[in-house]
């Protein structure tokens, strides 16, 4: 598998904002910039009403591209995807947390092929008591701040606060586990997620993928915002 390997903050750039029909030129301009890996989502068209992305186009952008692929599963049952998408090549496969009944034997399965688990909290679940002993045994913890599915949502207040206090239980744990922000994620709203806790951000249609710049300007300015508001 391919590995993130990143200073801290770090930018994923989100494959559903991506311009599809000409996806290996924007690879290509991604790979040139400081982005680290891609997040693609994947939507069952039940954990929201929409689907997104498949295992067919992540065959092919895997062999298309040297930065690792997170491939987040936005589905009931994810067990029942998990082979399927890692053999397409996924790097890391992140599950939702409301979707797991036994999330160690769900890691444990990740892992089994080949990839490295993640876990996804939907923009109104805050952490729960057993937020910690997840958080031991995952790459990094994917903190959703609008609903999973649809670009162009406004940010949602409450997920902010959740990120502060997973950063907060994290830190009181010794853990040092990554908490990513995915939704509405630019310049205006990179200083309240930083500040909160937040080290990994993915870019979408609001802050990554605008026009006026090229993609290597945004990251820049991105990670420039995000320095200088995360003070963990």
């Amino acid at each position: 598998m391919k590995q993130f390997s990143s200073n801290f903050p770090a930018i994923s750039a989100s494959v559903s904002c991506m311009d599809l029909l000409h996806l290996e030129n924007q690879i290509k301009e991604i790979e040139e910039s400081d982005i680290s890996f891609f997040h693609y989502d994947v939507v069952d068209g039940r954990f929201n009403q929409c689907f997104i992305l498949g295992d067919t186009l992540l065959e092919q952008m895997s062999k298309a591209t040297k930065l690792p692929i997170e491939v987040h599963l936005a589905v009931y049952n994810p067990e029942e995807y998990i082979e399927r998408f890692a053999k397409a090549g996924a790097d890391y496969i992140t599950v939702q947390y409301e979707s797991l009944t036994d999330p160690k034997r769900t890691f444990d399965m990740i892992r089994s092929f080949g990839c490295q688990p993640g876990i996804c909290y939907k923009s109104t679940t805050a952490p729960q008591d057993d937020f910690v002993e997840i958080a031991k045994d995952v790459s990094w913890i994917l903190k959703l701040t609008v609903n999973p599915g649809f670009s162009g949502q406004k940010i949602q207040s409450q997920s902010i606060e959740h990120i502060k206090e997973m950063k907060s239980l994290l830190f009181n744990a010794g853990l040092s586990t990554p908490i990513q922000a995915d939704g509405n994620v630019n310049l205006e709203t990179i200083p309240s997620l930083a500040s909160a806790g937040a080290s990994i951000f993915t870019g979408g249609t609001s802050g990554l993928f605008l026009k006026d710049n090229s993609i290597a300007v945004n990251v820049r300015d991105m990670l420039k915002k995000a320095s200088e508001n995360y003070h963990w």
